[in-house]
């Protein structure tokens, strides 16, 4: 293309090993072929010239620290745009991007004249984002589909099919929106399915158009007259690289003094983790954990054995003008009045007989009661009513995943997914306590986002989470 020369494969091996050995002219070769291309790409997925420089900076010091991941040479291009994607949707996710942005001037080389520009963007529009992205990346950055593959985490197959799909559906839009612009006074229909003539088309409004244009024999001949869309979107102008960026990216990625700020640079690129179970205590740990609640214990029994011997009556008995504690009736003993169903009977002394002998007396021979005593036992607690699950929905923004809320509420719940909606996977199952919660993870099974969408998690008790995507 006119914008940008086509780089050989092999001379991106040669770059990557000669990254790889420390070769110092490595990256300012790497930058010199490539930084153009990256540039105008992170300027179409962040719209502003300083978010784009930047993105590109913090990609090219990330590919210089992390080199040593790549474990075949021949992935090096595929890589490279991955780590500059990978950056952008990080500074997107959070927000990173100027709220008024700045877009960057157009590069020299452009051969499409205005009207065409504005029949390409027309055309685009009707396309949803990724396969923007993809068409790009195929057409205007000459990836292949392994390498587009390692950009959009799809497998080639996929990412074959879905750039087949794209540019048939480029075709059809660029068709519509060029009937929608010339055939409106040929044919009366033109107008009641485009819409006003300044308008832009929607994907609605295109698909109208296009099914128009297969059976309108009118319209039909003008839209067959297809151009090559692959070389007007290759004709299009590219964001112009700004001329300060080149000794910036340099002189981060060779300055000693900068070795902390490259590997904070690359340590942010890196993918988070994931968190390590704690691991379960062993006999030693746990016997440890008890040491403190056995020394409670002894202190607990330390002072009750010392309120004991400090109480009347205990240790030896005393004999100066106490008389001893006679026997109890068995006229006058609480047995004899039962205790009301609606009252807790207090402890008494006729409840356990125990007299205290006198050195002067005989031991009394105890009488045996033939009232027995009185038992009293709780009522058995109602069994716990069963609760009610609620269920919290998610939404994936730029990633496949998110996870849906579920609680027991007034009760235990026992819970299970039963089913899915939308382009979504979801399983899970267990039983939860009144308050307790748990998460379910759901996957958007679609290789690519298109756009916007949506689905549903059910459940066993008939309750249904909300799942929504944007890209």
């Amino acid at each position: 293309m006119a914008v940008w020369p086509s780089i050989d494969r092999a001379a991106d091996q040669r770059l990557a090993q000669s990254l790889y050995a420390g070769d110092p002219n490595a990256l300012p070769e790497i930058y010199d072929s490539y930084a153009p291309r990256l540039f105008d790409y992170c300027h179409v997925l962040l719209r502003d010239q300083e978010a784009a420089a930047q993105a590109l900076h913090d990609s090219l010091i990330t590919v210089q620290e992390r080199i040593g991941r790549i474990t075949d040479a021949r992935l090096f291009r595929g890589w490279l745009y991955a780590v500059t994607r990978e950056e952008c949707l990080r500074r997107r996710a959070y927000g990173e991007a100027p709220a008024e942005r700045q877009r960057a001037p157009e590069a020299a080389g452009a051969e499409a004249d205005e009207a065409t520009r504005r029949l390409v963007h027309a055309a685009l529009l009707v396309l949803n984002g990724s396969q923007r992205e993809s068409l790009d990346l195929f057409l205007r950055h000459e990836l292949d589909p392994h390498e587009l593959a390692e950009v959009l985490d799809v497998t080639p197959h996929e990412a074959s099919v879905h750039v087949a799909q794209a540019r048939h559906d480029l075709d059809d839009a660029f068709a519509a929106v060029v009937v929608a612009a010339t055939g409106r006074e040929d044919c009366p229909s033109v107008a009641a399915l485009a819409g006003p003539p300044d308008a832009p088309l929607d994907t609605e409004s295109c698909g109208k158009l296009a099914r128009h244009i297969a059976s309108c024999p009118i319209c039909g001949e003008r839209g067959s007259r297809k151009v090559a869309t692959a070389r007007l979107l290759n004709a299009m102008p590219a964001a112009a690289l700004p001329a300060a960026l080149r000794s910036r990216v340099l002189g981060t990625a060779a300055a000693p003094e900068l070795a902390e700020l490259r590997e904070t640079i690359a340590m942010r690129a890196d993918p988070a983790p994931e968190p390590e179970p704690e691991p379960e205590p062993g006999p030693e740990r746990r016997g440890s954990r008890l040491w403190p609640v056995f020394a409670a214990v002894a202190c607990v029994l330390v002072i009750v054995i010392g309120v004991f011997l400090l109480l009347p009556g205990s240790g030896q008995e005393k004999t100066s003008g106490q008389q001893p504690i006679a026997a109890p009736s068995e006229s006058s003993s609480a047995d004899d009045q039962l205790p009301s169903d609606s009252a807790t009977p207090e402890p008494s002394a006729s409840d356990t007989p125990s007299p205290t002998p006198s050195k002067s007396s005989k031991t009394p021979t105890p009488t045996p009661s033939t009232t027995k005593p009185h038992t009293h036992r709780p009522k058995p607690k109602p069994p716990q009513q069963p609760g009610t699950l609620s269920v919290s929905g998610c939404h994936m923004s730029g990633t496949r995943h998110c996870s849906v809320t579920v609680t027991a509420k007034g009760g235990p719940v026992t819970w299970s997914v039963t089913g899915t909606s939308g382009s979504i996977n979801a399983s899970g199952g267990g039983s939860l306590s009144a308050g307790g919660h748990a998460s379910v993870t759901v996957t958007r099974t679609d290789s690519f986002c298109f756009g916007s969408g949506s689905g549903s998690v059910t459940f066993d008790s008939g309750a249904s989470a909300s799942v929504t995507w944007s890209c």
